[in-house]
């Protein structure tokens, strides 16, 4: 009896351990890419008890518990040596230790792959947004970082037998790319091309040699005098702990090697910065390559040390959706750069860049047809100095390559495609003077045009 009274005050001392622990020893630093939230008040501020305390105290202690970090990553070693499995969602365990982010798990296995007309439309936005950046004087280019498993997937766990389909969206969207005009530095051809690994083991990027080479090619695909790199003495050092490692491991995965390049930076930071990872930064004093407006993510945190270097003055962006009118209004640059990695693509036909709908020369009308084409117009979210007028279009009156036009009035505007039948148009409101404002719905084939919807709406009909 004895025995099994010891056994159960030591089930329930290591159970009360995380909570009692919290009194010297609580967890304040997290992994995890937000902020920690506080202990919370049994009062609000209108001196009402607060109703949801206990729910707010369970996601208190889910953050702070005692000795979490270390608790974490004695499970993860567990289930990643002995059963070769990950403990975290966000993370697959692959072979010889490699770690994939899960949510590029789709496109490795080729599920939900875009349509020809998904494709399509996607080109068809950037070609818009390409035409936009062009029409107001500046150079642009689009890079696509490719997913860590799309180059590498020989280390993917057990998932080849349900591989659907070997060939990625990017794959496809190249060719369309060169077809519509869009700038493209082709990083997917460019590691293809390269027997070395040069993406981490245990983080979801490229290591600093593969920066360096993404950088030269959006720099040459510019067309842009730049300094290469090549010459840079070059150290490794194991000091690199990847963020697919720090989600797994918290902060006692191993670290790994990644390459150190002796660069000398001449720019500087004029806004306060406190990391790479923030999600607007300036820069100046780079070499004389004007200015430049780069939209980047994560992967776009080893290219800013790069291609700040080599422009006078750089403003580095992570906003969604991007707000491309309204800051090349304030900043006039001379070059944009759109980086964005594979897994997320979709962005440009889901959440299309800001811009003033692109007008259109309708060249001939041959009549109209009857369909359930939907039409509204509302103020945009994001930007209260636009209308956004949308709606979607009967499947069956678009083939692959068909446009979406939209007349505001007087005046005809190429529209965004939205998803695999619906479009966009953004416009400021000011542009929209006469009510009621007629809309009209027109599709675009091999340069013939017809009518699908028309609808007038006043102003005061405007959905809020």
């Amino acid at each position: 009896m004895k025995k099994y009274l010891i056994f159960i005050i030591a089930c329930v001392a290591v159970c009360l351990l995380p909570f009692a622990g919290m009194a010297i020893c609580p967890t304040t630093v997290s992994t995890e890419n937000k902020v920690m939230s506080d202990f919370p008040s049994l009062m609000e501020e209108d001196g009402f008890l607060n109703l949801n305390f206990f729910q707010e105290f369970e996601e208190y202690f889910n953050e702070h518990f005692a000795f979490r970090n270390e608790l974490v990553y004695a499970d993860a070693k567990i289930q990643t040596s002995i059963f070769q499995v990950s403990n975290v969602d966000t993370v697959t365990y692959g072979k010889d230790g490699w770690l994939y982010y899960s949510s590029t798990l789709d496109d490795y296995l080729g599920y939900n792959r875009m349509s020809d007309r998904q494709i399509y439309n996607l080109a068809h936005n950037l070609s818009l947004v390409r035409q936009y950046v062009e029409e107001k004087g500046s150079d642009f280019v689009l890079s696509i970082p490719p997913n860590k498993n799309t180059l590498y997937g020989e280390n993917m766990p057990y998932y080849d037998s349900y591989i659907a389909d070997h060939t990625h969206n990017i794959d496809l969207l190249a060719p369309k790319l060169q077809e519509l005009g869009v700038p493209y530095a082709d990083l997917p051809q460019l590691f293809r091309n390269e027997e070395e690994i040069l993406y981490l083991k245990r983080d979801s990027h490229w290591n600093m040699k593969g920066a360096v080479m993404a950088y030269n090619c959006i720099m040459d695909t510019l067309g842009y005098t730049h300094m290469d790199y090549g010459d840079s003495p070059v150290s490794r050092a194991k000091d690199e702990d990847g963020d697919l490692n720090r989600m797994l491991y918290t902060f006692y995965g191993e670290k790994e090697l990644n390459y150190k390049y002796d660069i000398e930076q001449a720019y500087t930071y004029t806004n306060d910065v406190k990391s790479v990872e923030d999600a607007w930064i300036e820069t100046e004093g780079g070499a004389g390559n004007g200015t430049l407006l780069m939209f980047r993510d994560s992967f776009g945190n080893t290219l800013i040390p790069l291609i700040a270097n080599q422009f006078e003055k750089a403003w580095f962006t992570k906003e969604i959706p991007y707000g491309l009118e309204s800051l090349m209004e304030r900043y006039d640059p001379d070059t944009v750069v759109f980086e964005k990695v594979e897994r997320n693509i979709s962005e440009y036909i889901n959440m299309p860049p800001i811009i003033s709908a692109m007008e259109e020369k309708v060249p001939q009308i041959a009549g109209t047809l009857e369909s359930d084409t939907t039409v509204s117009i509302e103020p945009l979210d994001n930007d209260y100095n636009y209308y956004k007028i949308s709606g979607s279009v009967d499947e069956a009156l678009l083939k692959d390559e068909t446009d979406i036009i939209v007349r505001i009035n007087d005046t005809y505007y190429k529209a965004y495609h939205i998803g695999a039948n619906e479009y966009a148009v953004y416009i400021k409101k000011k542009n929209i003077q006469t009510y009621p404002a007629e809309i009209e719905v027109l599709t675009k084939d091999q340069e013939i045009c017809r009518v699908v919807q028309t609808k007038k709406i006043d102003e005061g009909e405007i959905l809020q």
